[in-house]
């Protein structure tokens, strides 16, 4: 309080916010409106307000408070009290249709965390923190009143700190009723509180370490990206999985989620995915007792996941258009809650849909679905697709952490190939001698066979090669070795080269090392490739 404008002091938004979180931000409050303010008279709105409240306070101060607060001339970043500001509180406070503040009810909020023996203890402490004037503030018909107008004395005193879900329902008693809806706006309505999400309990653990890897469930020379994948997930980030195809990128994804202990769910992605496969939309469902279908929300794949509380795995994610199927969801990939555009029919009427990501009040007319803050979305990406699928955004790619998986290292290579081979009978394994010789060639060594034409295919493909060999071999007695060879590369391993025109020949001349009728296996190659022959 000052006549000189040179004594006013820096209160700006920032510090205003400070104060905010200091005194009026509960614990577990809802994260669109996180400030709870309990004085004076809510006139029927919600006395729980956004992050911007700082801003609208100071514009309040300048435009409806100016004969209390001032601000030197030209300078919008300090204050300062008029020092005839007291009459003009007390010649508001005395205008009629004005209530006090209840002191009572003031210290009990502001003391919440401090340790008081009585209602009476803590109004004194507020008097003498707050440093009131008893002669002009405090009085029947003041500003300050030491009645308990609230009642808050019939509250019982315990002997721990109020719990913060106890504390935001007993806030919720002291929040206006919402209005009828012929009188409530949209944003009106969502007033009243309805309940407290509380923290979904975590199944698994993404904290784990090297010894707890094993054979990691069968999956050879991986260690390094798993420990990456693991860190990246134990700190909260999103992850793909990237790498040429047959590295077994969806496979690992689905082994560290079970090596975590968390549930999951595989889908696969498509071109033609939109956000209705992603995050749902309006769909008809039959209504209870009619014979009709009705409109309403019917989760996408990512809705759906969160609500059944299973970690989302998605195959070949680059195969969407990320934009156009996964936009609202970038602000829940950054760990922040969404409100949908769509509202879903309950037993408390047809609210809005929103994906929560933190514990704490939800209003009624809101249909929370909470994200566990263990969840997390993995996705699995081709190198191979890269040039030739949808481009991820730079929105997008901000909020996942690229795990890369190569080809095993060469010995190991060999070594899984070959103990597959040796699952089969010594006569069927004699029949294969080709396919196996055939096989060495083209995938381990990163300099030769498809590698040396920057081309390399992992594990998985010539596994299913050697499983289609094994087939064969059984079902057809005569089948020779190289027939088996031909039938696996057609079947399995041209197909992987579509849509390349611009390796055809290189291609070509690699397979044709291992197939007699190099003309038959050119017109089967220029099918895939785009290349007529």
């Amino acid at each position: 309080m000052s006549g000189d404008a040179a004594l006013a002091v820096k209160f700006g938004s920032q510090q205003e916010n400070a104060l905010l979180e200091q005194f009026f931000r509960p614990d577990l409050g809802p994260d669109d409106k996180p400030f709870y303010v309990p004085f004076g008279d809510a006139g029927g709105k919600t006395r729980w307000h956004d992050t911007s409240y700082a801003g609208s306070s100071l514009q309040r101060q300048r435009k409806d408070r100016s004969a209390i607060f001032a601000q030197p001339p030209g300078d919008k970043k300090r204050w300062f009290l008029r020092p005839d500001y007291v009459a003009q509180i007390v010649a508001s406070a005395n205008t009629a249709g004005k209530a006090s503040i209840s002191l009572p009810a003031l210290a009990a909020w502001l003391l919440r965390r401090a340790e008081i023996t009585d209602l009476q203890d803590a109004t004194q402490k507020a008097v003498a923190a707050l440093k009131l004037d008893r002669d002009n503030l405090i009085g029947d018909g003041a500003v300050f009143t030491e009645s308990d107008v609230a009642k808050v004395g019939e509250l019982p005193f315990a002997d721990e700190p109020i719990e913060p879900e106890a504390l935001l329902e007993l806030l919720g008693k002291f929040s206006p009723p919402p209005k009828s809806k012929a009188d409530a706006t949209d944003s009106e309505e969502a007033n009243s509180a309805s309940g407290i999400l509380h923290e979904v309990i975590a199944p698994g653990s993404w904290e784990l370490g090297e010894g707890d890897l094993d054979d990691f469930a069968g999956l050879q020379g991986v260690r390094e990206p798993v420990m990456r994948a693991i860190s990246a997930l134990h700190s909260g980030m999103h992850i793909i999985f990237t790498g040429p195809p047959g590295t077994g990128k969806t496979s690992l994804a689905e082994a560290v989620c079970k090596l975590a202990g968390f549930p999951f769910w595989t889908v696969p992605a498509t071109d033609q995915w939109t956000t209705f496969e992603t995050i749902g939309g309006y769909f008809p469902v039959p209504a209870e007792g009619s014979s009709e279908d009705r409109l309403d929300f019917l989760p996408g794949a990512v809705v759906a996941a969160i609500e059944q509380q299973r970690c989302l795995i998605i195959d070949e994610i680059n195969r969407a258009d990320i934009d156009k199927a996964f936009g609202e969801l970038f602000t829940l990939l950054t760990g922040k809650s969404v409100t949908l555009p769509y509202r879903r029919r309950s037993e408390l009427g047809f609210r809005r849909v929103r994906l929560q990501t933190n514990p704490g009040l939800v209003e009624a007319d809101i249909d929370a679905i909470q994200v566990p803050h263990w969840w997390r979305l993995i996705g699995a990406m081709n190198d191979a697709d890269k040039a030739s699928l949808k481009r991820l955004s730079l929105a997008f790619i901000r909020r996942f952490a690229f795990i890369p998986i190569d080809l095993p290292e060469f010995n190991t290579y060999v070594a899984i190939l070959k103990r597959e081979l040796e699952l089969a009978d010594e006569p069927i394994r004699a029949r294969l001698t080709e396919l196996e010789t055939c096989l060495l060639a083209l995938f381990p060594d990163r300099t030769a066979g498809l590698g040396s034409i920057g081309l390399p295919l992992g594990p998985g493909i010539p596994l299913t090669m050697i499983r289609h060999g094994v087939s064969e071999a059984v079902s057809w007695p005569h089948r020779t070795g190289g027939e088996i060879v031909r039938s696996a590369i057609e079947s399995y391993l041209i197909p992987q080269f579509q849509g390349r025109p611009d390796k055809h020949s290189e291609i070509l001349s690699v397979l044709s090392e291992h197939v007699a009728d190099s003309d038959g296996l050119a017109s089967v190659l220029g099918v895939w490739t785009g290349v007529s022959t």
